[in-house]
């Protein structure tokens, strides 16, 4: 006889632009453990990445249209004047995926549903999760939306990433006090740290082993690898990390990414001693974080945890990060992580510094992977969101 479900979510997604990033990562790795515990998801959206990797895992899925979220000024006039219909809209779709599936929890990932659907779930007896992966910026401060999603959070669960993003999301909820048995209507701000899941390391590409140093004979070659796993944008601060490998003649620098600035970067860098990869496989970063020196997350702005960062930590490698990584408000300079303020100087400064005193770095980098493997476990996050879910 088959066991009946602990509990039914209903994932949705209606994007500005997809991709394969840090938060579809975490929620199809949430969602494959949680399914493991007896809770059974569902997705509805119109983002292609997350309709094809939930339907590769043998996940029940809807493609939907529901307009993109009012983040740009195009599509905030266009989500405007739409609103009353796309509210209707909102409420249908979610009605046919109630009685189809029988869900019981709106686990809502982009702004846009947050707006349109979140007033139906609460009519429909669903529970409500915000999850809020993307830092607060503009797209919020300046919105007129602001206003309703405020309103709405009353009755929502909202959950961060880190206790860095708390702050951040504070001022753009409703922070209330829950009248005796309606709890849905006292929302709170959750940090649930993301859970680390190392993969089975696979053989890097030949090329890029060689330029590493694990080549044939597995020796390193003389000087020091860098590596960073980021969005070739300038909130990730990759250009700043070109500019210290000019500077130090015996650095070599591996980015593991693309974006806007892939081609100002593929310009300026020296093939000999930068290399640029689109992507890798899960198994082969677990073997690139490995082969490095040091792994750096250099971001500008804003991020929200900073999962590569974590996974590096986890295999031991030495990590330099900015204080603006979410991850870094849980960590000490110096005692798991090493960790400066988002200017090029202070980079620099701590470049020279770990590259000088390699035993010390290298200490830091075990305490660093005790850390991770204590604090950022994959059956703690996974337990704390059934907890939600359940409760």
């Amino acid at each position: 006889m088959k066991t009946l479900p602990k509990s039914k979510v209903l994932v949705t997604r209606f994007p500005y632009e997809s991709r394969f990033g840090g938060e579809e990562v975490h929620t199809l790795r949430l969602m494959e453990e949680l399914d493991k515990r007896g809770i059974e998801a569902f997705f509805l959206g119109s983002c292609p990445i997350l309709l094809r990797e939930f339907k590769e895992r043998g996940f029940w899925v809807k493609r939907a249209w529901l307009a993109q979220p009012p983040v740009t000024l195009g599509w905030l006039v266009m989500f405007t004047v739409l609103s009353p219909f796309l509210f209707l809209r909102a409420g249908l779709i979610l009605g046919r995926a109630r009685k189809r599936w029988g869900v019981e929890t709106l686990y809502a990932l982009s702004f846009g549903e947050k707006l349109l659907m979140t007033p139906w779930a609460r009519l429909f007896g669903m529970k409500v999760l915000w999850l809020e992966h993307a830092r607060i910026g503009r797209w919020m401060s300046k919105n007129p939306w602001r206003y309703v999603y405020k309103a709405w959070s009353r009755w929502a669960t909202v959950v961060v990433t880190s206790k860095a993003m708390v702050g951040q999301v504070r001022p753009w909820v409703k922070i209330g006090v829950a009248s005796e048995g309606d709890r849905s209507a006292a929302p709170r701000v959750v940090a649930i740290p993301c859970g680390v899941m190392s993969a089975a390391a696979e053989p890097l590409p030949r090329e890029l082993s060689d330029f590493l140093g694990g080549g044939q004979t597995g020796l390193r070659p003389a000087g020091f690898s860098v590596g960073t796993v980021a969005r070739l944008s300038a909130d990730k601060g990759v250009d700043m990390l070109v500019h210290l490998v000019h500077s130090k003649p015996d650095v070599r620098l591996v980015i593991v990414g693309s974006g806007p600035l892939e081609m100002s970067i593929l310009k300026r860098a020296d093939p000999a001693r930068v290399r640029v990869i689109p992507s890798l496989p899960r198994g082969q970063l677990t073997s690139f974080y490995r082969a490095l020196d040091l792994f750096v997350l250099a971001s500008r702005e804003m991020d929200p945890f900073g999962m590569v960062a974590a996974e590096a930590m986890a295999e031991g490698t030495p990590v330099l990060m900015t204080s603006v990584c979410g991850i870094a408000a849980d960590l000490a300079d110096g005692r798991e992580a090493f960790i400066v303020e988002p200017r090029m100087s202070e980079l620099d400064k701590a470049l020279k510094k770990i590259m000088k005193r390699k035993e010390w770095a290298r200490d830091v980098a075990g305490r660093g992977q005790t850390f991770v493997e204590k604090h950022y476990r994959m059956e703690t996050m996974v337990a704390e969101f059934e907890r939600l879910l359940i409760d």
